[in-house]
């Protein structure tokens, strides 16, 4: 289990101290996919490598498996690193190197790569992230899907139980970052590596984190599970995050009731805008929708409008009540 305890950190200079993150209270469960979103320079990578301490934090603790890093020794940190992979948005390989040689280099580090066991480790890692061909290229000869690929296997070399992630597919086209992410996921689900993602976009929150916290201005605004937080979100740095067309559809004047319907799992057996307007004889307009599945459920956000009277709002209001169905007003 990684905890984060009252985190700050301070950068100084000349022109003064810059506060990068601050009280930043956060526990990551082992076996969590976990997203920390924001916008550039919003904290989240000063975040993530105070995590390992690549950044010292100026206050506060990192609790590791019980264990406390700004407390450590430096020789039990590099110690405590060996179970902490990282990759980054850049790939970071040795261009003299080949692949093998990239993903053994962390059991250099370590003196363990003279063993037979890791030539295996090896082998077996590039056979995981499916570049067992490319044993022998250098990083010139790849494509940036499989240079990241062979940055997973490298941060995978110590059989971590953690595993980094700052903004791993930023510099990928979709289709790349698609088959990256699922790799992200089969690593988590086969090997129990807990991984931690850091990102500036939803779709990578959506498509395999099971948890994300939301960080704006050097501080976290919202954290929970991506269901909920995708749902209904609180802050409005993660409304402009998850849905940001739905901010500009209710922003539109109408005249008429707006409600934003918000579907939180709970399966519905009917149509429910066609049979709200034929059960109740009210006129709708859907403006916005926007719903995904996980896990076979509906999640995500409709915006309807209907005629601005009392009795046609009591009317839809009792209706979507009596269908589970969550509903802000929207002004």
């Amino acid at each position: 289990m990684i905890e984060l305890v009252n985190v700050e950190k301070t950068y100084s200079s000349q022109k003064g101290d810059t506060t990068a993150i601050e009280n930043i209270n956060l526990s990551i469960n082992d076996g969590d996919i976990y997203g920390i979103i924001g916008l550039s320079g919003a904290g989240k990578s000063t975040l993530v490598r105070c995590i390992n301490l690549l950044e010292q934090p100026t206050k506060g603790s990192v609790i590791i498996d019980g264990e406390d890093l700004t407390k450590v020794s430096n020789k039990r940190l590099l110690q405590i690193r060996q179970n902490i992979g990282m990759v980054f948005q850049h790939f970071n390989l040795l261009q003299q190197r080949t692949v093998e040689d990239n993903v053994r280099f962390p059991l250099e580090i370590a003196k363990k790569h003279k063993s037979k066991e890791a030539k295996d480790r090896v082998a077996e890692l590039l056979q995981l992230v499916g570049l067992s061909e490319k044993a022998k290229s250098y990083p010139a000869e790849l494509s940036g899907g499989q240079k990241q690929r062979v940055a997973i296997a490298r941060a995978l070399a110590t059989s971590p139980k953690y595993l980094l992630c700052d903004e791993a597919t930023s510099a990928l086209d979709p289709q790349t970052t698609e088959s990256i992410l699922e790799l992200l996921k089969k690593i988590n689900q086969s090997l129990g590596v807990t991984v931690i993602i850091i990102t500036h976009e939803m779709k990578v929150i959506e498509k395999i984190c099971t948890k994300v916290a939301v960080i704006d201005n050097s501080h976290i605004v919202e954290m929970g599970n991506v269901s909920d937080v995708f749902a209904d979100p609180k802050s409005e740095i993660a409304r402009q995050l998850i849905i940001p067309d739905l901010i500009r559809a209710t922003a539109e004047k109408t005249g008429d009731i707006k409600l934003r319907l918000i579907f939180n799992g709970e399966e519905t057996d009917k149509p429910l805008i066609s049979a709200l307007a034929l059960d109740l004889g009210v006129s709708v307009n859907i403006l916005y929708a926007d719903t995904k599945h996980y896990n076979g459920k509906p999640y995500g956000h409709m915006v309807i409008t209907f005629p601005d009277s009392d009795e046609a709002y009591k009317k839809v209001t009792t209706y979507l009540t009596n269908n589970h169905v969550a509903f802000k007003k929207e002004l």
